[in-house]
């Protein structure tokens, strides 16, 4: 979610809403891209009719997605990420799929299936969530961070930077967070403020850490 100008990223003009990306359910035609847009970022209304502003068909191996996260690039480019998964197929998935627009409405797409790059490291994963972008500006780089499960073990929040192109990872993903109680951890997020870095996270019981 970011405040944006309509359709402009020009930074010389005022942000007028916030921009929201969700899916809308379990169903079917449920697991795709949805827009909303707020004054306050407190009441929301839904664009499009409330229809998918992307087709999960096109973009997914699957035919579903899920957990869509956006975030405005420094160079004014539209980043998101997605969960690549259809439910009704099982709660099994190994991909997630990166996005990049310029406008919020053209966007191309890249499926990443982290068995498939990494068999040697990752080729037993059977499970790759909720993945998220931040903007590193130590690195000048973009970090996906996401949960991914192998047999055996439970949740873990990876990283890996993306490449310029915004169209794979630079190298395999590494552990970012260590679980002090071994449960499982999924839909990070990582918010910087007041020069600290803030991970929220949700555990296997209905709660929300930091």
């Amino acid at each position: 979610m970011f405040l944006f100008n309509g359709c402009n990223s020009s930074s010389n003009e005022a942000y007028t809403n916030y921009l929201f990306t969700y899916f809308v359910g379990n169903g079917e035609g449920e697991e795709a891209v949805h827009y909303a847009i707020s004054p306050d970022g407190y009441h929301y209304y839904a664009l499009n009719n409330n229809r998918p502003i992307l087709d999960s068909k096109k973009i997914s191996v699957t035919g579903g997605v899920r957990d869509p996260h956006i975030l405005r690039g420094e160079d004014g480019t539209y980043y998101m990420v997605l969960t690549n998964l259809l439910s009704k197929n099982g709660w099994t998935n190994t991909a997630m799929i990166l996005l990049t627009s310029k406008d919020l409405i053209s966007w191309t797409s890249t499926v990443i299936d982290i068995p498939e790059a990494y068999p040697e490291k990752f080729g037993n994963v059977n499970r790759v969530w909720a993945p998220q972008t931040i903007y590193d500006k130590e690195k000048d780089k973009y970090m996906v961070y996401f949960s991914l499960l192998e047999p055996g073990s439970y949740d873990k929040i990876y990283y890996a930077y993306a490449n310029a192109d915004f169209n794979g990872l630079e190298a395999a993903p590494e552990q970012l967070f260590y679980s002090p109680n071994e449960k499982a951890n999924i839909d990070g997020d990582i918010i910087y403020n007041n020069g600290k870095y803030h991970l929220f996270y949700k555990t296997e019981v209905p709660r929300i850490k930091v």
